[in-house]
C-alpha cells in the first residue's frame, strides 16, 4: 500500500490547482451533511440534559378531555405515597382590547404555585405573581393588539389585565403546533373565564413529579392501567418522543438533500478523474511497458481519488460542526431553549464515509479506462500532443465496463442513501427520483449542447466572432460541459421546487377552493348559546351563506364488531386512531359535495343507530359497510352500524369528521356545537367582533388566519432546505471552476494564438463571458423547467387539481445561474488572459 499511496500524493502534489476545487466541493458536501446530522446530535443532547425541565415533570399525560372523577381519585391516592401532580389545561379562544378586531390566542391555565416541577417560567418583570384576574401574554399578542404590560383584555366571560409578558415556558416545545400568541392564566382564572366547558375542545396534560426512590416504570404501568388509551403517556428520559420523531423525520429529509451536494461533488471528481488521466496516458502507457500491471496503476488513483476525498471531507466535517451554530439560527423559532452545540463525532464520521464511497463511485467510469490502455500507445502520440482516447480500439467492452460503472454507481448511491437517510423506504424513492433526475438532466443537457451547436453554424452567429468562439469552447476536449451542466442544474432544480411548493402550495389551494367554502368556524358553542348564533348568523347582511350548526360529541373509539381497538392489529399510519378523541356529530342529510362509495344514505327516520365512515378512516380500520362500531364517551357508550362509507370534498366544512351518526343517536349526550360561514374576506373581521361581544366564550377562527401561520411554517421550512440545497448550487460552480482549472493550459495556449492573430483582451473576455453565460442560463432553464414538473406532480397529488405555472422564477433562474456562472468562471480564470503570446508560443515550440 506504501507504493500507491507515495505515487498518489506526488501526483496530486505535482498539481494541486487542479484538484484543489475538487477538494472543495467534496468538502461543501460533507459540510452540508454535518451541520444537518450534527445538529440533530446537538438537540438531542440538549434534550437529553433538559429532559425534566422540557417536560416540567418526571411522567407527563397527555390527553384531548378532561380526566374522570376516577382519574382524578387515582392522583390524590398517588399523592398520599408522595407523587405530586397538577394539570395544565391548553385551548384557544380570542382576546379582545374592546377596539378593533378580536385575536385568536392559544391559553395556557395552570396551577402556578407548583407548575412547573422542573425549570422556571420567566416573565417579565420577573418578581411578577399572576392571580384569577390578571395573566402574562407573549410579546407577538402586545404587538397585534396594540397594547402593553398593565392594560387589560377581555377573554371569555371578563377582563383581565395584563401583569406580564411571558419571555419563556420551559415545556413550550412540547405544546406543539400553536394557533396564535400565548396567553397564561392561572387555574382558578381559567375556570371565570368560561372558556372551557364539558366537551370543548381541549389539551389536558397531567404533570407528575415523582419521588428520587421511586420505580419510573413501575409508576407508568400504574397509569397506564387507569388511564388505558384516553392519555399518552411520556416520561422524561424519552426526550420528548414527539419533537424528537419530527426532528428525525427534518433530519432525514434534509440529510437526503444534503446528499445533493456530495453527489455533486462526485460529479466533479467524475470529471476531473477523466480529464487527468487523459493527460496521464502517456504515463500509464510508460508504466505498462516497464511491467506495471493495470491493477497497481488503478490503485495509484484509487488512492488518488480517495486522498482528494479525505482532503474535501476533512475539511467540509470541520466546516459543519461549525456551520450547526447558522443551522440552529434558521430553526430558532421552533426551539424555546438554547440548543447546546457539541462536537458532532457520529456526523462526522458519517460525513466522511459518505463522501470517500460518494468520491470513490464516481471515480470509476475514468479508472475501468486504465485497463484499456496499451503500452503502444505512448509510440502514438499525436504531433499535437494530444493522446489516443482510452478504449477506442475495443468499444464493446468499453461499453460493458462503463454500464458495470453506472450499475455500481446507482447501487452505492442508493446504499449511501439508505445508511445516511436511515430508512430503506425513503432511501429507496429519494435514490430512485435522484438517479431518475440524473439520467433526465443528462438527456436533456446533452440535447441542449447539440441544439447550442447546430444554433452555432446559423450565419448571424459565425458573424460574431465572440458567439462563435464562446460556443466553441463548450466542445473543447476537458470541457465537461455535459457534467457542469448536470451538476448546476440539480443544484437549481432542488431549490426552485422548494420555492415553488412554498409559494404556490397554498395559493393553489386558495384558487382551487369551491366558490360555497365557508371561510369562518365557530366552535365551542353550547346549548345556552345555539339559538343566538343561529339569529345572528341568519340575520347579519355581512353573511353570505351559512350551514346549520353541526352537534358534536367527543368520543375515543373502543371496540370494532366487539374486539377492542388495541387488539387488532393497524398499520403505522392507522395506528394513530388508538389514541384520538373523536369529534361525532350527526346529520339528517347527506353533507354536500359528498360521494357514497358503498352502501346508501339513511331514511329520514332510521330505526337503528348509523353511521357514515370517511373513505380514509375505512380503509385505516378495515371497516366495511354492517361493521358495528362503539364508542366511549363522557356520559356513557355510543354504538353504532356502519350505514355507508363516503368521500367529501377535503375543503369543505366538516370533511374531517370522519364518522357522522345518524338522527338521535346523540339524543342523551352533552353536546357541544361548532358551525361554519363564508363571508367576504374584508367583513370577516367585523363578523368575528360581533360574535365576541355577544357570545365571549365562542371562538371564531379565521381560515386565513391559518394558512397564515401555516405559510409562516412553510417559509421557514423552505428557509432551512434552501440553505441545505444552497450547498448544491455552490458544488455545481466549484465543479465549473474545477473544469477550468483542468483545462487551463490549453485555454492558455487558445488565448495566446488568438491574441496573436488579432484578438483584443476585451474581445476574450466576451468570449468567457458567453461561454459561462451559455452553461449557466441552460443550467437554470434545465434546473427551472424539471422544478416546475416536479412541483406540478406533487400539488396535484396533493390538491387533485392542476397546477398553475409561473414562468417569471424559471428565468429569474436561468439569469441568476447565468451571472454566478459568468462570476466563478472569472475568478477560476484570473491570469488566463495576462500571459504573453510569445512567452507560451516559445514553450509550444520546446
Amino acid at each position: 500500500m506504501t507504493f500507491p499511496l507515495l505515487m498518489a500524493w506526488r501526483e496530486t502534489r505535482a498539481a494541486p490547482g487542479k484538484f484543489i476545487f475538487v477538494v472543495i466541493s467534496v468538502a461543501l458536501g460533507a459540510t452540508a451533511l454535518t451541520a444537518v446530522t450534527g445538529f440533530n446530535e446537538s438537540v438531542r443532547y440538549t434534550l437529553l440534559r433538559e429532559a425534566r425541565s422540557l417536560m416540567a415533570a418526571d411522567i407527563s399525560l397527555r390527553m384531548p378531555v378532561e380526566p374522570s372523577a376516577k382519574e382524578i381519585d387515582f392522583l390524590d391516592r398517588l399523592k398520599s405515597r408522595g407523587i405530586d401532580s397538577t394539570r395544565v389545561t391548553e385551548t384557544v379562544s380570542m382576546a379582545s382590547t374592546g377596539q378593533g378586531p378580536p385575536v385568536l390566542v392559544s391559553v395556557k391555565g395552570a396551577d402556578l404555585g407548583r407548575y412547573p416541577f422542573y425549570g422556571r417560567i420567566l416573565v417579565q418583570p420577573s418578581n411578577v405573581q399572576l392571580d384569577a384576574g390578571t395573566v402574562a401574554v407573549s410579546d407577538d399578542l402586545l404587538l397585534r393588539l396594540g397594547t402593553r404590560v398593565g392594560d387589560s383584555i377581555e377573554i371569555g366571560n371578563r377582563r383581565f389585565r395584563i401583569a406580564a409578558r411571558i419571555v419563556k415556558e420551559p415545556d413550550r416545545m412540547t405544546t406543539g403546533f400553536t394557533l396564535g400568541p400565548r396567553v397564561l392564566f392561572t387555574r382558578e382564572g381559567l375556570s371565570t373565564a368560561g372558556i372551557v366547558i364539558p366537551g370543548s375542545r381541549i389539551t389536558e396534560r397531567l404533570l407528575l413529579k415523582l419521588r428520587p426512590d421511586d420505580d419510573l416504570e413501575a409508576t407508568k404501568k400504574e397509569l397506564s392501567g387507569i388511564f388505558g388509551r384516553r392519555a399518552r403517556i411520556t416520561d422524561y428520559t424519552e426526550t420528548n418522543p414527539q419533537l424528537t420523531r419530527a426532528l428525525d423525520r427534518a433530519t432525514r429529509f434534509l440529510s437526503l438533500i444534503s446528499l445533493i451536494a456530495l453527489i455533486v461533488a462526485g460529479l466533479g471528481v467524475g470529471a476531473t478523474m477523466q480529464s487527468h488521466l487523459r493527460q496521464k496516458m502517456p504515463n500509464i502507457a510508460f508504466m505498462k511497458c516497464v511491467g506495471g500491471r493495470s491493477d497497481h496503476i488503478v490503485s495509484i488513483y484509487i488512492a488518488q481519488a480517495l486522498i482528494i476525498g479525505c482532503a474535501g471531507s476533512l475539511i467540509g466535517i470541520l466546516l459543519g460542526a461549525f456551520a450547526q451554530a447558522e443551522f440552529s439560527r434558521l430553526v430558532s423559532r421552533y426551539f424555546d431553549i438554547a440548543v447546546i452545540l457539541v462536537w458532532p463525532w457520529t456526523a462526522m464520521l458519517k460525513a466522511v464515509a459518505a463522501s470517500l464511497a460518494t468520491v470513490f463511485l464516481f471515480a470509476l467510469p475514468a479508472l475501468v479506462a486504465i485497463a484499456e490502455v496499451k503500452p503502444a500507445l505512448i509510440l502514438r502520440k499525436e504531433v499535437s500532443g494530444e493522446t489516443m482516447a482510452p478504449g477506442q480500439p475495443r468499444q464493446p467492452q468499453r461499453a460493458r465496463r462503463s454500464v458495470v460503472a453506472a450499475a455500481l454507481i446507482a447501487i452505492g448511491l442508493w446504499g449511501i442513501a439508505v445508511w445516511v437517510g436511515s430508512s430503506i423506504k425513503y432511501a429507496t424513492v429519494f435514490a430512485a427520483i435522484l438517479i431518475g433526475s440524473l439520467l433526465v438532466l443528462g438527456a436533456l443537457g446533452g440535447i441542449l449542447l447539440h441544439s447550442i451547436r447546430r444554433l452555432s453554424r446559423f450565419r448571424i452567429i459565425r458573424r460574431s466572432a465572440v458567439l462563435r468562439h464562446g460556443i466553441a469552447n463548450l466542445y473543447r476536449p476537458g470541457a465537461h460541459a455535459a457534467a457542469i451542466l448536470a451538476s448546476l442544474s440539480i443544484g437549481v432544480m432542488v431549490t426552485l421546487s422548494i420555492y415553488f411548493l412554498q409559494n404556490s402550495l397554498l395559493e393553489e389551494v386558495r384558487l382551487t377552493a369551491p366558490p360555497d367554502t365557508p371561510n369562518l368556524f365557530l366552535i365551542n358553542i353550547t346549548d345556552r348559546e345555539r339559538d343566538g348564533i343561529t339569529r345572528l348568523l341568519e340575520n347579519d347582511p355581512a353573511v353570505i351563506e351559512h350551514q346549520a350548526l353541526s352537534p358534536s360529541v367527543a368520543a375515543q373509539l373502543s371496540t370494532i364488531d366487539g374486539r377492542p381497538l388495541e387488539q387488532i392489529p393497524l398499520e403505522e399510519g392507522a395506528r394513530r386512531f388508538l389514541n384520538t378523541q373523536f369529534v361525532l356529530t350527526w346529520a339528517r342529510d347527506m353533507p354536500p359535495a359528498t360521494d357514497i362509495l358503498e352502501g346508501s344514505w339513511w331514511p329520514a327516520q332510521p330505526t337503528e343507530s348509523l353511521v357514515s365512515v370517511q373513505e380514509f378512516a375505512a380503509q385505516a380500520l378495515g371497516l366495511k359497510v354492517g361493521s358495528i362500531l362503539e364508542w366511549t364517551a363522557i356520559g356513557g357508550y355510543i354504538r353504532a352500524r356502519v350505514a355507508n362509507i363516503r368521500r367529501t370534498n377535503a375543503l369543505r366544512a366538516g370533511a374531517n369528521n370522519q364518522f357522522i351518526l345518524s338522527p338521535g343517536t346523540l339524543d342523551n349526550f352533552l353536546l357541544v356545537y361548532y358551525g361554519s360561514i363564508r363571508v367576504k374576506p374584508e367583513n370577516a373581521a367585523a363578523i368575528q367582533t360581533r360574535v365576541f361581544q355577544q357570545f365571549p366564550t365562542v371562538t371564531v377562527i379565521n381560515a386565513a388566519d391559518i394558512l397564515e401561520i401555516i405559510q409562516g411554517v412553510m417559509d421557514q421550512v423552505s428557509l432551512a432546505t434552501r440553505f441545505v440545497s444552497g450547498f448544491a448550487i455552490l458544488g455545481g460552480l466549484v465543479v465549473l471552476a474545477s473544469s477550468i482549472a483542468g483545462s487551463r493550459y490549453r485555454r492558455i495556449r487558445e488565448t495566446a494564438i488568438l491574441k496573436t492573430v488579432g484578438a483584443t483582451r476585451g474581445m476574450l473576455l466576451r468570449m468567457l463571458c458567453a461561454e459561462f453565460a451559455v452553461i449557466g442560463s441552460a443550467a437554470g432553464i434545465i434546473g427551472g423547467a424539471l422544478a416546475a414538473v416536479a412541483s406540478a406532480v406533487l400539488i396535484g397529488q396533493i390538491l387533485d387539481t392542476p397546477y398553475k405555472f409561473s414562468w417569471p422564477p424559471v428565468f429569474f433562474a436561468a439569469i441568476s445561474t447565468a451571472m454566478l456562472t459568468v462570476l466563478t468562471g472569472w475568478v477560476a480564470s484570473y491570469g488566463i488572459l495576462d500571459r504573453k503570446p510569445l512567452d507560451i508560443l516559445r514553450q509550444i515550440e520546446s
